[in-house]
């Protein structure tokens, strides 16, 4: 063996063409072998530039976008400072009556919820500025994210305060039965959707003092406590029930409750088949008392039981009870379908003093009401209450004074075929949308009007996206609860709060047992690239194999 190698190296070192022929079967075979490594390796590196490419081209096109955002904000805030300081205003009343009285003189078709004192804007917000050391000093529990208010509305009692305005679009809310303190710090909720009734009844009074185990509906169910300096913008309570129920947007139903210097916009209706029913702008049913609120309502009440006659109760703050309401602004459109006995009225529906024999000294005094309610009373046996000021009033035991209601309409229906809604007929309605994005100051919102009957509001409210630099973590997320990050809104330098989830931390064990996995990864990668490589190599080996065949080891033939 060893012989016949000494001959076939001196054949190829004598023989030129031998030469040439080994050399280029080893240079295939070392660019065969490159290749397989190489080409792998240069196409995983192409890619990955390629990916980083267009991530760095979207972190880019994000920044850009981002910073644009910003001088844009830092420009229309700085084009608004003469509209006064960027902290939430308490609203002249006088000055917003004067404004919406020359907006309604200009245009004849412009419906209540058109103007209500700048509404499209947060400049005339109510001013209180308590931060979260001095809330949590004083013993109030911060509300900060959707989420904790959630959290929140599971307990009936407790001292709670609000520390950024919510958007609740994406939550079904359901009736809050509370009897502790909320106090609202100048925020608003926005968005507030209910379409469910509480839970617990509570007993109410009609007018001839049957009483009924009545439901309830609104931010809260039952309201036994104090609320204050809070805003509902954009609520809408709708509830389809047989059972009979009272509806507000802030309350269904109040026991000696105060409320205090509140704003409430939004839309409220009630379509029912129940004997005792009543539809609020504020309350729906109750007593206690409110102070400087600003309301502005539409409401509905339809009854669907044309053969047994209802109590039906309507009001821009009350529909019925005896609450104080004192220093109050409302614009009111109703509309009442009834098939019983209406009582409606711009302020409340019907004051009523309840059990029988309560004696007590209320007041209603310093209100300005202005708007319509359109009704009819389907009843042969009719009574028709709808006043600017009480529908129907039970017990005179209240002082009245320097209320303005002149501006109020009383507009009774006399067909009863077709429940009235403020878009007109519902099948053959049409609006148009106007989208109003939102900026530093002012929160978005869509525009809706019914070109049939005029009808505008606003609705779908959103708020301005902030530009934080840095989070700080406030409430360490854990695995059963979420955390929450704090932040600075670099254009207005207000705070931020958002919910972030749990994310487990990895131990040593745990970083050994990924470790292994990785090297298992990388094992299986090489065996699948060496499955690769090896029968190339192989197709290569025989390509050589032939070469030394015909060229070194073939015999030579002898010429004749």
């Amino acid at each position: 063996m060893i012989k016949k190698f000494k001959s076939a190296m001196k054949r190829i070192f004598k023989s030129k063409a031998n030469l040439l022929a080994v050399g280029v079967t080893m240079l295939v075979l070392l660019v065969a072998l490159g290749a397989t490594y190489a080409v792998p390796y240069a196409v995983e590196k192409a890619l990955y530039r390629k990916e980083n490419l267009a991530t760095n081209e979207v972190l880019d096109k994000t920044y850009q976008e981002k910073e644009a955002k910003h001088l844009e904000g830092l420009e229309r805030l700085d084009r608004n400072t003469s509209r006064g300081s960027n902290r939430r205003k308490i609203i002249d009343l006088k000055k917003c009556q004067g404004e919406r009285q020359k907006a309604n003189a200009q245009s004849s078709t412009t419906s209540a919820n058109a103007f209500f004192c700048d509404y499209e804007t947060s400049n005339n917000e109510i001013i209180t500025n308590v931060d979260e050391n001095e809330a949590l000093a004083n013993g109030y529990q911060p509300i900060r994210t959707v989420k904790e208010l959630v959290e929140a509305s599971s307990h009936t009692d407790g001292k709670y305060i609000l520390l950024a305005d919510l958007d609740m679009s994406e939550v079904d809310w359901q009736p809050w039965d509370f009897a502790g303190t909320f106090e609202g710090n100048g925020h608003v909720i926005y968005n507030l959707k209910v379409t469910s009734l509480s839970s617990t009844t509570t007993v109410t009074y009609d007018g001839n003092y049957k009483t009924y185990d009545t439901y309830s509906a609104g931010f809260f169910g039952k309201l036994s406590g104090s609320v204050s300096n809070l805003g509902l913008i954009g609520a809408n309570v709708t509830i389809k029930s047989e059972n009979y129920a009272m509806l507000g947007i802030l309350a269904g139903i109040t026991e000696n409750a105060q409320i205090d210097n509140c704003e409430i916009y939004g839309y409220v209706e009630l379509e029912t088949s129940a004997v005792m029913n009543g539809v609020g702008g504020l309350v729906g049913y109750g007593n206690g008392s409110a102070n400087n609120c600003r309301i502005n309502v539409t409401l509905v009440s339809v009854d669907t039981d044309k053969e047994v006659k209802d109590e039906n109760f309507l009001g821009g703050v009350l529909s019925a009870g005896y609450l104080d309401i004192d220093n109050c602004t409302v614009i009111i459109d109703g509309y009442d379908s009834d098939h019983g006995y209406v009582h409606s009225g711009g302020l409340v529906g019907m004051y009523i003093l309840y059990p029988r024999t309560t004696i007590y000294e209320g007041s209603i005094t310093g209100n300005s009401i202005t708007g319509t309610i359109s009704f009819f009373e389907d009843n042969t046996d009719r009574r028709a209450y709808c006043k600017g000021l009480i529908g129907e009033v039970m017990n005179w035991t209240f002082a009245a004074a320097t209320n303005y209601y002149q501006d109020f309409v009383r507009n009774e229906i006399f067909e009863y075929d077709t429940n009235l809604y403020p878009e007109g007929d519902r099948s053959t309605a049409v609006k148009t949308e106007e989208i109003i994005e939102p900026s530093p100051i002012s929160v978005g919102y869509t525009k809706v009007t019914y070109t049939a009957t005029g009808y505008s509001f606003n609705t779908d409210y959103t708020l301005y996206e902030v530009n934080v630099d840095e989070w700080e973590v406030l409430v360490e997320a854990t695995s059963e609860h979420s955390g929450i990050k704090k932040g600075v809104d670099t254009v207005n330098q207000r705070n931020v709060y958002i919910d972030y989830d749990y994310e487990e931390e990895v131990s040593a064990e745990d970083t050994s047992l990924s470790n292994e996995e990785n090297a298992s990864t990388i094992t299986e990668a090489v065996k699948s690239h060496a499955d690769f490589i090896l029968p190339v190599v192989a197709v290569i080996v025989v390509i050589i194999l032939l070469v030394l065949r015909f060229t070194v080891f073939s015999k030579k033939t002898k010429k004749k």
